[in-house]
């Protein structure tokens, strides 16, 4: 049986490492201490513990957005925000290997790490154009093709530092004609040769028909625990034509009820039915908004579904 358990990303360890920050004086900072280090810490180990199988870094110094915003040339991050200010390029360094370098130290020796990139019509969509800028609108395709170069330069490092698969965010594919964007997401991670999986966070199953198209990602993500009606929509067929898997959501990321395992292997069941027992199961959307503590059962009851899963079926 093919099914492998994951996390979507964002973890709500980040206050560990912010509490750190405003600790700090001038001088560590200015030393180069890094306050989130405690955070990526505890996000592994708490993944680890409760048997997740493919680990991330839990990202957790800032928002999915602002995280890139402040390494990709041409962007700034600014009190939440984040603009385009000129034209984008490559980084000068990568922005997130240092992470996944130090979730496979926390992991320890044998673990699965994935590496996380939010996608360019998402960096796109979510920044303003400030004046001087050499881009019409958040979806001009000039900035979509530089955006999507400078994502393919960061997939790369990932690759480099280790990671055994990617992931690629874009969740603002929902607010968008998912049609004229595919290229780009294809163009942030062509040639890698790790698995890749989208994280459409799409409600509408329409939307599949144009996803299943993406020709460089190997598994795209469902919400079927906010969104079971798409696994009456959806079909094996249609997933298995185009070469595609499924990383099922399993568990509701948006309520702080942790759901019981029966609950979540009934979730993880239909999933089989419909699309066969090759996938990865998540959480549909990372769990930053959780507690710690709401967030580490809710994984467990993830793993504790899975295995009981795959023990039925083995």
């Amino acid at each position: 049986m093919g099914i492998l358990t994951n996390t979507v990303g964002s973890y709500p360890t980040h206050t560990i490492g912010e509490d750190c920050k405003a600790k700090m004086s001038v001088q560590d900072l200015m030393a180069g201490k890094d306050p989130f280090v405690a955070s990526i810490k505890a996000a592994v180990v708490d993944q680890v513990r409760a048997g997740i199988e493919l680990v991330s870094d839990g990202q957790v110094r800032a928002d999915m957005v602002s995280t890139f915003a402040a390494g990709i040339p041409g962007m700034k991050s600014e009190k939440g925000r984040s603009y385009i200010t000129g034209k984008i390029t490559r980084p000068l360094k990568s922005i997130t290997a240092k992470d996944l370098t130090l979730a496979r130290h926390y992991a320890g020796a044998g673990a699965k790490i994935k590496g996380i990139i939010t996608g360019p019509v998402t960096i796109a969509a979510s920044s303003s154009i400030s004046r001087g800028a050499p881009y019409r609108s958040s979806l001009d395709p000039r900035l979509l093709s530089d955006l999507a170069k400078a994502l393919r330069f960061e997939a790369d490092q990932l690759c480099r530092a280790g990671a055994d698969a990617l992931q690629i965010d874009e969740p603002a594919l929902f607010n968008v004609g998912v049609e004229n964007v595919l290229g780009y997401i294809d163009a942030a991670v062509d040639d890698i040769e790790i698995p890749v999986k989208l994280h459409p966070h799409v409600a509408s199953y329409r939307e599949y028909d144009q996803l299943l198209k993406l020709k460089n990602v190997e598994y795209i993500g469902v919400e079927a625990a906010k969104y079971p009606v798409l696994l009456d929509k959806l079909t094996r067929a249609a997933f298995e034509g185009h070469e595609k898997s499924v990383a099922l959501g399993v568990i509701d990321t948006d309520s702080p009820k942790v759901e019981s395992v029966e609950t979540v292997k009934k979730r993880i069941e239909r999933g089989i039915e419909v699309f066969g027992d090759d996938m990865w199961v998540n959480p549909d959307c990372g769990l930053r908004l959780q507690t710690r503590e709401v967030a580490f059962q809710k994984l467990k009851v993830l793993v504790d579904a899975a295995t009981s899963v795959k023990l039925e079926f083995s």
